[in-house]
């Protein structure tokens, strides 16, 4: 069990950093401006870091930026659903021993 946890926590440091260093305007946040609400695709640095968000985005008139239901599902699914998956896959792998000797028949 503490492999699986082991495996998973990398995979999701992993996917976390290539998200964040990554400039992959996937994930779909609410800008909410003085005037104006609108959706759009940004990265995950430009969640963390509003000078990060794209150059349409007027940071003077900037009240908010929180994601979407479908910003928080894809988030989820991208930094935790699969490193979790492929940490268990990576856990649960039977890999042979290093010393074990070949079964004769």
């Amino acid at each position: 069990m503490n492999k699986i946890i082991g495996y998973s926590a990398v995979a999701v440091l992993l996917f976390t950093a290539f998200f964040y260093f990554y400039d992959a305007a996937i994930f779909e946040a609410e800008i909410v401006e003085t005037t104006s609400t609108y959706p759009i695709d940004v990265s995950l640095k430009a969640f963390l870091d509003r000078s990060a968000l794209p150059e349409s985005v007027s940071l003077d008139r900037l009240t908010s930026v929180g994601p979407t239901l479908k910003g928080i599902l894809l988030l989820v699914v991208c930094l935790l659903g699969l490193p979790i998956m492929i940490g268990y896959r990576v856990a649960t792998t039977n890999q042979p021993a290093q010393n074990s000797e070949p079964k004769k028949d």
